[in-house]
């Protein structure tokens, strides 16, 4: 697997006073962990949708979320694509400094891409997401079926009773594991085929994962 280190300790504080989440006002501990005490330290990912240096990340200015590109993640079928590349999967995990007393979830991910698929195909692109040597797991699903021939950004948030907090300190790292697949219905042309992954515009494949924070009671 390859390892991404982050040379700048960027500031990733995601607190707000509240959070919508479907059509639940969460209310949180308008408490924040201290400037510059929470940042991204590396992240290591492997998988046939991002092999080596073809995964960059990113940290929004105003902190409530980061964000991890690629550059090779796309899924075929079709006449050009083997069998292979009609699935296609990363899995990273996130190593997050948090300083003691507080404790993090992810709360929604936004999917940025391209997509061109015939009448027939039907795509799935999934990522779920649990701290390391913990049992508890939570995840976010989006569906397409063609024809489809554009630029998306789909947003899916998990509601309330789905999140999975952190440890207070969050020393274990965030793991995620994301695919996306493709298949052809039934009696579905043979030359039918699509793709799916790094849009027309930046030529990246990108998720960009909300974080909400909380202070550990006690």
């Amino acid at each position: 697997m390859k390892k991404i280190f982050n040379k700048t300790s960027v500031v990733v504080c995601c607190a707000i006073s509240s959070l919508l989440i479907g059509n639940t006002v969460l209310a949180v501990d308008p408490d924040q962990p201290p400037e510059g005490s929470v940042y991204i330290e590396n992240i290591v990912y492997g998988g046939s949708g991002c092999p080596q240096d073809s995964v960059g990340i990113s940290i929004a200015t105003n902190g409530l979320n980061f964000g991890v590109s690629f550059d090779q993640y796309i899924a075929g079928i079709g006449d050009d694509f083997g069998r292979a590349d009609q699935r296609k999967s990363c899995d990273l995990r996130v190593n997050l400094r948090v300083p003691p007393g507080y404790a993090y979830t992810v709360a929604d991910l936004t999917y940025r891409g391209y997509a061109e698929m015939d009448r027939g195909i039907f795509a799935s692109m999934s990522s779920t997401y649990h701290f390391q040597g913990e049992a508890l797991e939570a995840g976010f699903v989006k569906n397409m079926r063609g024809p489809i021939e554009e630029d998306f950004t789909y947003t899916d948030s998990l509601d309330l009773e789905s999140f999975v907090w952190s440890s207070c300190g969050a020393t274990a790292p965030l793991v995620l594991k994301t695919t996306m697949k493709l298949k052809k219905a039934r009696f579905t042309p043979p030359e039918s085929g699509g793709t799916i992954g790094v849009d027309s515009v930046e030529g990246k494949l990108t998720h960009e994962y909300g974080l909400l924070w909380k202070k550990c009671e006690g």
